[in-house]
């Protein structure tokens, strides 16, 4: 139990190849079970946190592993839905983008002995990216002849198409969240920015 945290982050690096390759498959069938990983994946890394924190086993790798892990698993899906033609390729340029940034950031204050704790606005962003990008795959599951587009006489199909709203929410979610980033590390990458005298 200790160590299910841990095994938890592992399992969102390790099945992301899973992911991507589903998505490349570009079938009804694919597209689904896609969906499916992709929300058992972001569901575990909501998990581990909060199983490490009460099972009190929270350690540097574990921080190491539930920082990356959600960055590969997003990145994994988006990049193959370029290639399937499900996303332009500029919104997962700029998620990606965000990332790094982020995680730039993060690293230059911690070399600085400055913790930059994620907000709010941060915590949410990944729940709306992941919830835009699995309602993007149910809509390209209902477009290539899945069981979705059809059920109900094909009354889902409208409401599954309304994902570009959803990735447009996800994408102010994006920007905003980076953007808070900047502005709460402004005054250290100003001090930082003239060189130090040895």
């Amino acid at each position: 139990m200790r160590q299910l945290p841990n095994l938890l982050g592992l399992f969102r690096i390790l099945a992301t190849p899973i992911l991507a390759w589903m998505v490349l498959l570009a079938s009804p069938t694919a597209y689904l079970g896609a969906a499916i990983l992709l929300l058992l994946m972001a569901l575990s890394d909501i998990a581990d946190g909060r199983l490490a924190r009460h099972l009190k086993v929270v350690s540097p790798l574990g921080v190491f592993i539930d920082t990356i892990s959600d960055k590969i698993f997003v990145a994994g899906v988006l990049i193959p839905m370029i290639e399937t033609g499900l996303i332009p390729a500029w919104i997962a340029l700029t998620i990606i983008i965000r990332e790094f940034v982020v995680s730039g950031l993060r690293s230059f204050a911690a070399a600085e002995g400055i913790v930059i704790a994620a907000r709010r606005f941060g915590k949410q962003k990944l729940v709306i990216t992941v919830v835009a990008l699995i309602w993007r795959l149910l809509a390209a599951h209902a477009e290539s002849r899945g069981f979705l587009g059809v059920i109900f006489g094909g009354s889902l199909v409208p409401l599954l198409n309304l994902w570009p709203i959803v990735m447009a929410l996800a994408l102010i979610w994006t920007v905003g969240s980076g953007i808070e980033y900047l502005w709460q590390a402004w005054p250290l990458l100003r001090r930082g920015w003239s060189p130090k005298t040895s």
